[in-house]
């Protein structure tokens, strides 16, 4: 996304280093273009058609309060103009969108157009959390007889992890390859040539970017997708609470997939609430639970305006519910979180746990990588960079198996068996 320059300052209204020092105020530039690294420059990174956005870092204690050496930083974003008739209609139509979500329509895929090769060796790369979907690869490219294999990477380990999962990958010799990128494309570029000189096609997942970067057939779950699942949720929480509110959203800001829906979920939540205002609550997938759990609670105990929670990984909500309820605030904030990993996840709606999940494509992002995998070989155009099939589970429309678009291993068999 191509954003107009401009420059928002730092106001640092309330920061404190884990001593409790006051930390310097700075100017920060606004980005233009690119990938965004960070939840905080996703955040200074907003446009505004008519007002710009005040952003105010804030202090989360969470690392203080476990005991870590620096404190974790967010930032909070208040829209200040827009004219009440835009807001509006903007929240008419996020009404009629969160009815449709409500719905939970079928998954479409769009009949295969020829067979592919059956002896295809592929190959995936992921990491090793339940939110991943582990194993969900293989299992889609058995549908064609492909012979598939998986390297998994730990999110807590760091980047070598991931580097060493893709030469792992590219060592099996595939002929295509899909990897999801819990981090920067630029770690692997020598991998990446390797396998472009050795005729792979790879698909990319999660990344940062509006389009396949060169060499690659497909971009699964990349900008287009991550901003759709934050406004998505930013429609769900507007309708909701159908005023001006206060929101914290909890993500990891080295994670690319959390920055992006991040910044979706304020560009389309300072249109559907102009005078509302959002809390980035920066937490880490190479922290434990409880550490995490905890700088939630920080950051809702400094800003006791907090409302709604928006939980960018289903990850993240392990001993959550359990620090809030001895914390005393588990009725004070609804928590709407991203992508239910499962039925287990999934129940938490019924359990109080969860206020709401907006469902994103789940397992499909790796039934996605097969199918742009087959429409490749074929010759057949495709989308390359889809939308998910999403939708919102509330204690209202749950039901079993919601934790993915409806029907979608049904609608690729269709789909692929059209083309045998």
């Amino acid at each position: 996304m191509q954003l107009p320059a401009a420059e928002l300052t730092d106001h640092s209204d309330d920061v404190v280093g884990a001593a409790g020092t006051p930390e310097a105020e700075t100017s920060i530039p606004m980005h233009r273009g690119g990938s965004l690294r960070s939840q905080d420059e996703a955040m200074n990174s907003l446009a505004h058609r008519t007002a710009a956005i005040t952003i105010a870092a804030l202090v989360l204690l969470g690392a203080a309060a476990c005991g870590s050496g620096g404190a974790d930083t967010g930032g909070s974003a208040t829209a200040g103009s827009s004219s009440g008739a835009d807001s509006s209609a903007s929240l008419t139509e996020a009404k009629a969108e969160v009815n449709v979500l409500l719905s939970n329509l079928p998954l479409k895929a769009e009949p295969l157009s020829s067979a592919p090769p059956k002896g295809l060796k592929v190959a995936s790369v992921t990491c090793t959390l339940t939110s991943c979907k582990p194993g969900e690869f293989a299992k889609a490219a058995a549908k064609f007889g492909w012979k598939a294999s998986e390297q998994t990477y730990d999110l807590s380990k760091g980047p070598s992890d991931f580097v060493a999962a893709v030469r792992r990958a590219l060592q099996t010799r595939p002929d295509a390859l899909a990897i999801l990128f819990a981090h920067p494309p630029e770690l692997i570029k020598a991998e990446i040539q390797q396998a472009q000189n050795q005729g792979v096609t790879l698909i990319d997942i999660a990344s940062a970017v509006d389009a396949p970067p060169q060499g690659f057939a497909a971009c699964i779950a990349c900008n287009a997708a991550l901003y759709a699942d934050g406004k998505a949720e930013a429609d769900f929480v507007a309708v909701d609470a159908g005023a001006q509110t206060s929101v914290g959203v909890v993500g990891d800001k080295t994670i690319d997939a959390n920055v992006s829906a991040t910044k979706g979920f304020v560009e389309k939540f300072e249109s559907n609430s102009p005078n509302s205002t959002v809390h980035v609550i920066n937490v880490s997938f190479a922290k434990s639970p409880q550490a995490n759990a905890q700088t939630v609670v920080s950051a809702l105990q400094r800003n006791p305006d907090i409302k709604y929670l928006v939980v960018q990984s289903p990850d993240f909500l392990s001993g959550m519910s359990q620090a809030l309820s001895a914390a005393g605030l588990s009725q004070k904030v609804k928590v709407v979180a991203l992508d239910p990993a499962g039925e287990e996840q999934l129940a938490l709606v019924k359990g109080g746990g969860v206020y709401a999940w907006v469902g994103a494509d789940g397992p499909v992002i790796w039934w996605r990588a097969v199918d742009a995998i087959a429409r490749h070989e074929v010759g057949q155009d495709f989308d390359p960079t889809p939308i998910p099939a999403l939708r919102v589970i509330t204690q209202g429309n749950m039901g079993p198996g919601m934790f993915a678009p409806r029907d979608y291993e049904t609608a690729y068999d269709r789909a692929w068996q059209a083309g045998s």
